[in-house]
């Protein structure tokens, strides 16, 4: 891996805040004795300087594709970054005591990529699983109903589909009633034209006295009154339904109700 060493050395020392920071004892590749040295960890670059002070890193290592594990040493509190490669460097380090050893392993296991992709998809999972669960929980607390309301249900669909069929066989009989009271209404003008006090187009239909030769007056004889003239519309039909079935035997009561009110006249003459 090819690096630029102006830029990694900027890195190590900006005021970018790191992950972690401590002495620790390194092992040298040449010289077997540890040295202590100041460790920075940031992000999956591990930087190492000669002094706390020094302005420029001695050396860096990159956390990726590397396993982080306990190791056999001379130093009693020692641990070893190992990488896959077959001629890859072993770093051993050791730290001061039992408590930094154990913080340093866990921050070096989980800088590297690999570990962060773990966790988010260990964190999408979960998420998932909740939002299963917020999901299935929302659909089982709505209450279903209970065989009272689906009782009452039907019973107000019933009720309301009978008052529709009441209203409909209502508005289907209107025009035969209208048309039974229009016939009504006539037959009532007609027995008013017929009664003897009524006067139809100027014509009376009282008789009127003559006088005799003899100075007395003479009942002269009856005659039957001319008949009734009847009004008749524009056409046969009835004006409030024109489609009425029942005219017909509205005529004929009508004939029937005329005879027998012109029979009644005769007979009281």
């Amino acid at each position: 891996m090819k690096l630029n060493e102006r830029s990694v050395a900027h890195y190590a020392t900006c005021d970018s805040p790191p992950d972690k920071t401590g002495f620790l004892f390194k092992k040298g590749e040449r010289n077997t004795a540890y040295h202590r040295r100041w460790f920075v960890l940031k992000g999956n670059m591990l930087f190492y300087f000669e002094e706390r002070d020094s302005r420029e890193p001695i050396g860096v290592i990159v956390l990726e594709g590397c396993t982080v594990e306990l190791c056999e040493s001379v130093e009693e509190f020692a641990f070893a970054i190992k990488f896959d490669c077959a001629r890859a460097r072993v770093y051993k380090l050791a730290a001061e005591n039992q408590a930094a050893m154990e913080s340093w392993v866990k921050a070096l296991s989980r800088a590297s990529f690999d570990y962060m992709r773990l966790v988010v998809k260990e964190l999408e999972r979960q998420l998932e699983e909740i939002q299963d669960a917020a999901g299935a929980g929302g659909q089982q607390a709505r209450p279903k109903p209970s065989r009272r309301n689906q009782v009452a249900r039907s019973r107000s669909g019933a009720s309301s589909s009978s008052s529709s069929s009441s209203s409909l066989s209502s508005s289907s009989s209107a025009p035969s009633m209208a048309a039974v009271y229009s016939a009504q209404k006539m037959l009532q003008d007609e027995v008013q034209l017929i009664s003897g006090s009524s006067r139809e187009n100027g014509v009376a239909w009282s008789k009127p006295p003559s006088a005799s030769a003899n100075g007395s007056a003479e009942a002269a004889p009856s005659r039957a009154p001319p008949v009734p003239p009847r009004r008749l519309g524009a056409s046969l039909e009835s004006p409030v339904s024109p489609d009425t079935a029942c005219f017909s035997k509205l005529h004929d009561w009508y004939g029937r109700e005329v005879e027998e009110l012109r029979a009644q006249w005769l007979q009281s003459q």
